[in-house]
């Protein structure tokens, strides 16, 4: 089919240049009977360009091709009814075109993850030395999946009728041995940063809001009596009240009460394009995720008694207008290797391929007679986050190559697409470094035509984990063992703002 699509676009497009040149008299075109104004000539010639533009980003496989068709066939069509004597028979092209457009994009592929059953085979040599380990039963584990318990959350944004310090609040409730119980508020300030705010039964970790935009601003308890955050079937229902660092009394509510199903959908939120220096790489997985429709509903946000209008979609989804406050009631809420500095463990072997070591499942393959990390997982609830490798992740205990490199795949519930990326671990001396970029982005799994599209001509969605290099540099202590130091840093974050 796109081969097809393919050949009638680039045609399409050249047959379209004839009116141009026609124009501006560069050439007689004996078909062409009526006179064509030098400004509807340049019409063809965009139109033109359009379509050949298409043509040539599907040839490359660019996801967003189909943009420049569809502007492109609408803008021949324009020149049809313009030129209908000369040109009446390009509405068949360009209702082919429309046709197939719509064709390719509501046929939906679900992505295929790159790392197969069968792992790809790592060369022992330039890993190991030609001589071999000799059963070697170690591995250390440089890598940590971080997880905070959460119930459900709703986002609110007024960006677009912003308060003098905030611009969102982010209503989240918990109910762990380790937070605690109640409803905690992210309130995102204009300047970037934070101010958190939390009812006295939570103990929220201040360290762990460095990845919420510029940082953690400030962090008070406030009572909050009332407050609650509830998700069914009809929607969302909200409210909570409480005094800002201001002395000012904000309040949210909200009543959602659609009588149209809820369609969820599962999203990796972009909450880490913000972060300008992460202890760690955010992975909020959003199950059940969705907005709040405006049908039907009550969203209101009062700040020191003035009103202020929540931000809107501006497109449909599910054939429903939607307002931008979202919620889910299923979140699960991990960071990949937080910053680190101390003495690795070293991980015994037995002859169990799969094994738990902490609150981590850890796969192993042999490479001959050498262990080495396929993937490690961490379950929360229902739910399971991986990092998985191709080819395995080398042995460091054993590593005496110089420099290999590989593959690796963050992956959770398959709504939730995937991340892909790039390793590279490297020895000189007694000092190892390793090196993780997710340079294939986010990969989401959505069949849903206007998520794909948002997603398209929004790309910070996919590719804001690209701006994400973790760095890990260990030194060989022979007395205790192996010490790491770890970070993440930003690199190129200007791409995706």
């Amino acid at each position: 089919m796109k081969t097809i699509l393919l050949i009638i676009i680039l045609l399409h497009g050249l047959i379209h240049l004839l009116g141009f040149v026609t124009s501006f008299g560069l050439a007689k075109i004996s078909e062409i009977t009526l006179p064509i104004r030098r400004r509807w000539g340049i019409l063809w010639l965009i139109s033109a360009l359009f379509l050949l533009l298409s043509g040539g980003l599907l040839l490359l496989n660019i996801s967003a091709w189909w943009i420049p068709a569809i502007t492109g066939a609408i803008l021949s069509q324009i020149l049809v009814f313009k030129f209908w004597q000369d040109a009446r028979f390009g509405t068949i092209p360009n209702m082919i075109i429309m046709l197939l457009v719509i064709a390719i994009l509501i046929q939906h592929t679900p992505p295929v993850s790159a790392i197969t059953k069968e792992n790809t085979p790592a060369p022992y040599e330039a890993r190991y030395g030609s001589e071999g380990q000799n059963n070697f039963a170690q591995i250390l584990n440089p890598f940590e999946i971080s997880i905070v318990p959460m119930e459900r959350l709703l986002l609110v944004n007024i960006e677009n009728d912003p308060d003098s310090i905030y611009v969102g609040f982010e209503p989240q409730v918990f109910d762990d041995e380790v937070t605690g119980t109640g409803i905690l508020v992210i309130a995102w300030r204009y300047d970037g940063k934070v101010d958190v705010y939390h009812q006295p039964s939570l103990s929220p970790d201040p360290d762990g809001y460095d990845i919420a935009g510029k940082g953690l601003k400030s962090m008070v308890a406030r009572d909050m009596n009332g407050a609650f955050l509830e998700i069914n079937e009809q929607g969302a229902r909200a409210a909570v009240s409480f005094e800002d660092i201001e002395g000012r009394f904000i309040e949210l509510k909200l009543e959602e009460e659609s009588t149209r199903a809820r369609k969820p959908f599962g999203l990796l939120a972009p909450m880490g394009l913000a972060a300008e220096n992460p202890s760690a790489m955010p992975l909020i997985l959003l199950h059940d995720f969705y907005f709040v429709r405006r049908n039907n509903t009550e969203l209101s946000l009062k700040i020191n008694g003035r009103d202020h209008i929540p931000d809107n979609l501006p497109l449909p989804i599910d054939f429903s207008r939607m307002s931008f406050a979202r919620y889910c009631p299923d979140p699960l809420i991990a960071t990949l290797n937080p910053a680190y500095d101390g003495i690795l463990e070293t991980i015994p072997l037995t002859e169990e391929i799969t094994f738990q070591h902490g609150q981590h499942s850890i796969e192993v393959s042999m490479n001959r007679d050498v262990p080495e990390i396929r993937k490690i997982s961490r379950n929360h609830g229902r739910h399971t986050i991986s990092l998985a490798f191709d080819p395995a992740f080398p042995n460091l205990k054993a590593f005496t190559g110089e420099s290999v490199e590989g593959m690796f795949e963050i992956s959770g519930d398959v709504t939730t697409g995937f991340i892909r990326g790039e390793y590279r671990a490297a020895r000189s001396g007694d000092t190892l470094t390793i090196e993780m970029i997710p340079s294939g982005g986010w990969i989401p799994n959505e069949s849903k035509l206007s998520l794909r599209f948002l997603y398209t001509v929004e790309p910070m969605f996919r590719q804001w984990p690209t701006t994400y290099r973790w760095m890990a540099e260990l030194e060989n202590d022979p007395e205790r063992g192996f010490h790491m130091r770890s970070n993440w840093e930003r690199i190129h974050a200007h791409d995706t703002d």
